[in-house]
């Protein structure tokens, strides 16, 4: 039994919690699957503590939802300067184990390995001055994250650190290819055995590096990433051989993909894309974007050879912050309303973010999901 703040959390069989009631006001800010009926979302609620994040979860689709405790981290915004500690990203593995972290200065890492009754901090990135969370994933059984020291963006003695999903036992892996130093705009993804992190080794290189490691890290390549040096960019597998990824350009973006595994890409017409642009791969040849902050989203079911609306233009009155794909039918998409459809920046703010899902590959979209 656990307990947070004022309310009590039983477990059930298999060793989840049971739940607590769904904290009023829950504002979402990440959410990850294990199948398309159950899932959790990290988030934020209005509440008296100076923490107030929350987790929800859900065992059937989204009809019900139970609140269970979080780890005692604030959360931190993607992508921001402050060194302040704090954690944005969830992920679970399977019904037990599950991590709570964010990347970049300040972030921290928290797991759980009994569905989200207690958390703790492994050791080798806890209360460690200048080590910083570089990138995560699980995969093959394994929890994977790439931890380096870094000062001022800039990261040495980067090593992958492993551990069996269902334990803390925690080993530090050498990575070839980063023996000179990277810095910390690193896109790391997770695909089975296979991975991939793609880095800026020299800003006097065009091209960031892609290091691909089998055997869940026990054997490295490296080739050229399609991502531009110093610009950071987000890669992710679908299988062991086909990835996809998003390169900023600087004003703009780019669209790739490859089928060998990351050694060679191939440019996709997709056309203009902001350096924001969000794309969420759903098999191996299908993928859905969303161009600019607008709250369009197009589709290709061909590998990106052509790509249509499937989603209408907001005109900036919405937009999609994050969208994946549990399967080739199941998806899932954050999506914030702008309070001041007249203004940019919105001086109102804009609302909590939506829940909306998928059940036919990104075709069309329903919600927002009520968490209630």
């Amino acid at each position: 039994m656990a307990t947070s703040g004022s309310v009590t959390y039983s477990t059930v069989a298999g060793g989840q919690p049971a739940g607590g009631p769904v904290p009023s006001g829950f504002d979402p800010i990440s959410f990850t699957a294990i199948s398309d009926s159950e899932y959790w979302l990290l988030g934020e609620a209005p509440c008296s503590n100076p923490v107030c994040t929350s987790i929800l979860r859900t065992t059937d689709g989204g009809s019900h939802f139970v609140g269970l405790p979080a780890p005692a981290a604030a959360y931190m915004e993607p992508g921001s300067s402050s060194t302040a500690a704090g954690i944005n990203t969830l992920r679970f593995a399977d019904t037990l184990d599950g991590y709570a972290f964010a990347t970049g200065p300040g972030g921290e890492l928290w797991d759980t390995h009994n569905g989200g009754e207690s958390w703790a901090q492994p050791r080798f990135l806890s209360g460690q001055s200048g080590q910083q969370l570089l990138g995560f994933g699980t995969g093959g059984g394994y929890a994977l994250a790439l931890v380096g020291s870094c000062q001022n963006g800039n990261c040495s003695n980067v090593v992958l650190e492993r551990s069996p999903e269902t334990s803390d036992n925690w080993t530090a892996l050498s990575v070839p290819g980063v023996s000179g130093g990277i810095d910390d705009l690193v896109t790391m993804t997770v695909h089975g055995t296979n991975l991939w992190f793609s880095v800026t080794s020299s800003p006097n290189q065009a091209h960031q590096v892609l290091v691909a490691g089998t055997g869940s890290g026990s054997s490295f390549t490296t080739y050229t990433s399609p991502c531009f040096s110093g610009l950071g960019g987000t890669v992710q597998a679908t299988s062991a051989n086909v990835l996809w990824a998003v390169c900023p350009t600087g004003m703009e973006a780019q669209a790739f993909r490859s089928t060998d595994g990351g050694a060679q890409w191939s440019t996709l017409a997709v056309g203009e894309l902001d350096n924001s642009a969000l794309l969420a791969p759903v098999s191996d040849t299908a993928a859905v974007i969303e161009p600019s902050a607008q709250g369009e989203f197009l589709r290709t079911s061909n590998g990106g050879s052509t790509w249509q609306t499937v989603y209408p233009s907001g005109d900036g009155t919405f937009w999609w912050s994050w969208a994946g794909f549990t399967d080739s039918s199941t998806g899932s998409a954050l999506r914030t309303e702008n309070n001041t459809p007249a203004g940019w920046p919105f001086p109102n703010g804009p609302s909590p973010e939506q829940l909306w899902r998928s059940s036919n590959g990104g075709t069309t979209w329903t919600g927002p999901v009520a968490f209630g």
